[in-house]
């Protein structure tokens, strides 16, 4: 009788440890699951964010470059409507709800005074001339509990023309224009080819040109060279329209033009 006692005890001893191991493991196993769903949940939730950011940038890109090829000011808020539509279409259990603002004003932007009108501006025919938009969007993630989160995007396209010379002592005179090209950051952009200026004037006149690019030490930077050959009078302009790679563009003018003693 005594063994058989020792026996149960046995018996229940070691039921009692395996019962313990197998919630040890279960709660493990269900820890695990609600962690590993929570890093899901929300790598989701960073990913709807970004896309935000990504796709508002976008449009400002693709908004200011319709605006600078068609001048029609009511593009960007046309695009961004219609982009506040989608998304909530797009990410309907998330509880997005998106809002606008299109910069309106005077706003300082890469030490300039930019004076926005529904989030776009444009100031060209001068010797620095500039596009630009800007746009800030609220986010709330009604799921995650996030409101009120906001971001702003700029975008930005600058030409300046740092020097306009006429070559009047060449048996082949000629007129060199330097210009410098920036986007926001600021950035020098240095990937422009000749297709990217599309029209270059001399007093007022459309002329065939060529364009290199090199550093310049003067100007401490990287510039465009136009050169327009067979010029024979000091012309009384120059102006051109540059097209970035974004289908951005500005239209840069001066009157300033220097004449060569060399």
């Amino acid at each position: 009788m005594r063994m058989a006692r020792d026996r149960k005890g046995q018996f229940i001893i070691i039921a009692a440890l395996m019962i313990s191991i197998m919630i040890v493991s279960i709660s493990t196993v269900i820890y695990g699951t609600v962690t590993y769903y929570r890093q899901e949940r929300w790598e989701e939730y960073v990913t709807i964010v970004d896309s935000i950011k990504t796709g508002s940038y976008n449009l400002l890109q693709v908004g200011l470059a319709n605006y600078t090829q068609t001048l029609n000011s009511m593009v960007l808020r046309d695009y961004f409507n219609q982009w506040m539509r989608d998304v909530r279409k797009a990410y309907p259990g998330f509880g997005v709800d998106l809002s606008y603002s299109l910069a309106s004003g005077v706003h300082s932007a890469y030490g300039l005074s930019l004076n926005y009108s529904l989030g776009l501006n444009r100031t060209w025919n001068q010797p620095v001339s500039f596009s630009a938009s800007n746009a800030t969007v609220s986010l709330d993630l009604a799921s995650v509990g996030l409101t009120g989160y906001n971001f702003s995007s700029h975008v930005f396209l600058k030409t300046s023309i740092r020097d306009a010379i006429w070559f009047s002592k060449s048996s082949k005179r000629y007129v060199l224009v330097y210009v410098s090209v920036d986007r926001e950051g600021p950035e020098v952009v240095m990937n422009l080819q000749k297709s990217n200026f599309r029209e270059v004037k001399l007093g007022g006149v459309p002329q065939s040109f060529s364009v290199k690019r090199y550093y310049h030490k003067d100007y401490s930077s990287f510039i465009y060279e136009i050169r327009i050959d067979s010029i024979s009078a000091l012309p009384s302009s120059v102006e051109f329209t540059l097209s970035d790679t974004r289908g951005i563009e500005t239209v840069s003018y001066t009157k300033n033009i220097q004449q060569s003693s060399d």
